[in-house]
């Protein structure tokens, strides 16, 4: 079967679809714009081909609302062009994946209108019920709620071409309107359970950042970026006042000084900035790690002693399922999707997303009944099952075979 998978990034979420699609003797192509940074290199198998846009978009003289929508245009032309050089070859695809939202998608159809499209939608905006309203505490204004719709113009327009949709958790398919949510299976991208559930079987790592001492405790936070999307302000604080209460405790913080998603601080600090001058934090027990490679992550996540997961209700983050796979000890947010994948007090700690003290009370209850640790720890590794990439690739093989 020819395949023809597009994202804005490459691998992004297709990092274990693509190559086992192609693995399986599928013709693969792969087109995308941005390689991310700790892409691996793709088998020969494998082609890719880079898009290129031909301007920017985002133009002062659009209406605010239709800046990103002029954006998603000018992506999706410039996927077609690429796509277009595979029509002149005579390689016409049986079946088209995409990733929906940055427009990439949205003109694959009139090119190739006989092939199956399946598009993996993660998020639809609304003003109420959501992130937005969620993170304010408090309704959304007028102008702000209209702008989110229209932000929806390029999903909405990409679902009616397709012939399935993907969301990644039931949560994110129920934030869709119910007459559309029925053409859309939930599968998650998927983890790869056998490795991270290995990882603690053998002797710790070493991390030349922690003492070599059995009495340190190892606290982990790890984000794309440090934003208010993951409670970055509120873990940061709960960070100082623990650094106040355990002499023992190091952090370890795992992501970059960078927002992606929602909005920067409107004093033109980083988060990072912000924590530095405004909190009393410990610099030789606050450890910030960067970006990591997987196996420097997957050390990270081996010496946790307690794993803190905060978000708003939006896209949930791989780390935490892949934390609970690794057999971490975990305090999350008590808020959706992290609601469907952990239980409280059977899975793991859930506590108020606002609330630095509720999160300091349950990572020292964590820390002093390692009992409750390891309990916790053992059902979440357990339950991470239910996501792994072995799961996830029979989904998406069944929905491209057209038998879903």
């Amino acid at each position: 079967m020819r395949i023809l998978i597009s994202h804005i990034n490459f691998p992004a979420q297709f990092r274990r679809l693509a190559p086992a699609l192609s693995e399986a003797g599928h013709e693969v192509v792969f087109i995308y714009r941005n390689s991310e940074w700790h892409a691996q290199k793709p088998s020969a198998d494998l082609r890719l081909i880079q898009a290129e846009i031909h301007r920017q978009g985002g133009s002062e003289a659009l209406h605010p609302y239709l800046r990103r929508f002029e954006s998603c245009i000018i992506e999706g032309q410039a996927v077609f062009r690429s796509a277009h050089q595979l029509l002149q070859e005579g390689w016409y695809p049986d079946c088209i994946i995409n990733h929906v939202g940055f427009g990439n998608g949205l003109f694959l159809s009139d090119l190739f209108p006989d092939a199956r499209r399946i598009g993996l939608f993660e998020w639809y905006y609304k003003a109420r019920d959501s992130d937005v309203d969620f993170l304010r505490r408090g309704s959304v204004e007028p102008d702000r709620a209209m702008r989110l719709r229209i932000w929806n113009s390029q999903v909405l327009l990409e679902l009616a071409h397709c012939d399935v949709g993907v969301v990644p958790t039931n949560w994110q398919r129920e934030q869709f309107p119910d007459h559309l949510s029925s053409n859309l299976e939930v599968i998650h991208e998927g983890i790869d359970c056998p490795r991270l559930g290995s990882l603690r079987t053998s002797s710790p790592p070493t991390l030349s950042c922690l003492p070599n001492s059995p009495d340190i405790e190892v606290l982990t936070y790890v984000s794309r970026g440090f934003e208010e999307y993951r409670g970055f302000p509120q873990a940061i604080r709960a960070i100082s006042e623990l650094q106040k209460r355990r002499p023992n405790l190091h952090t370890l913080l795992v992501g970059s000084d960078v927002v992606a998603y929602g909005a920067p601080r409107n004093d033109g600090l980083s988060w990072r900035e912000w924590a530095v001058r405004e909190l009393s934090l410990d610099p030789k027990r606050t450890h910030w790690m960067g970006a990591l490679q997987e196996a420097e992550y997957h050390k990270v996540l081996t010496l946790s002693s307690v794993h803190l997961y905060l978000t708003v209700p939006f896209v949930l983050s791989w780390s935490l399922q892949e934390a609970m796979a690794a057999g971490c000890s975990i305090v999350a947010s008590d808020t959706a999707p992290v609601q469907e994948v952990l239980k409280d007090s059977h899975s793991a700690l859930l506590v108020d997303f606002f609330s630095p003290e509720a999160q300091v009370n349950a990572i020292e209850r964590l820390l002093d009944d390692p009992r409750l640790a390891e309990r916790l720890a053992a059902a979440a590794k357990a339950d991470a099952q239910h996501y792994s990439h072995q799961k996830g690739l029979a989904g998406w093989t069944k929905l491209i075979e057209g038998s879903g």
